[in-house]
């Protein structure tokens, strides 16, 4: 493709850094990322957008594809019932699972970092709902500044391995 038929299809925006206040809840949002103002409509960062409204904002590996999802749906067709109960990076979560071999796979992170990675195994597996418990432990010292800390649950396909059934769930919001 020549360059000039390439350049004449790019878009160009002009986006500025927001000089105005955003109030969230009575409260001025500061942050590390910048709200951005295009004619007159202003941006907010996704993951910021997430920690404001308490929202579930996910990349969805799979599908290649951001997921924007209310934090009080805690169940999928694989996993239900979940409930997490702790602070500071200590954490338990139960909840059942209905998949294959019994096998409920995890990882915690927070968009931007992978803080643990396992599995356990629910008390029995697909078709029939299994119960299960992850004990999560992160030092305090490793924990996000101004991230949501997020379990993310999952089981590999039988088929193919790969991550199937995606459930994110929020452990912590750190400001």
């Amino acid at each position: 493709i020549p360059a000039s038929s390439f350049a004449s299809s790019l878009t160009q925006y002009m986006l500025v850094k927001a000089q105005y206040p955003i109030i969230v809840d009575g409260n001025a949002y500061e942050g590390e990322l910048p709200i951005l103002n295009y004619e007159g409509y202003t941006y907010v960062p996704l993951r910021t957008m997430s920690e404001l409204l308490n929202v579930g904002i996910f990349w969805n590996e799979t599908l290649k594809q951001v997921e924007i999802t209310h934090l009080d749906p805690t169940q999928n067709q694989a996993f239900r019932n979940i409930k997490v109960v702790g602070t500071q990076g200590s954490y338990v979560v139960t909840g059942e699972a209905r998949i294959f071999e019994a096998t409920v796979q995890y990882d915690v992170e927070d968009g931007h970092y992978v803080y643990l990675e396992g599995f356990v195994t629910a008390s029995e597996g697909a078709p029939g709902w299994g119960t299960f418990t992850i004990d999560i432990s992160i030092p305090e010292e490793d924990l996000p500044n101004n991230a949501t800390l997020m379990l993310i649950l999952f089981e590999e396909s039988a088929k193919d391995g790969s991550r199937i059934n995606e459930l994110p769930v929020v452990l912590e919001v750190f400001n």
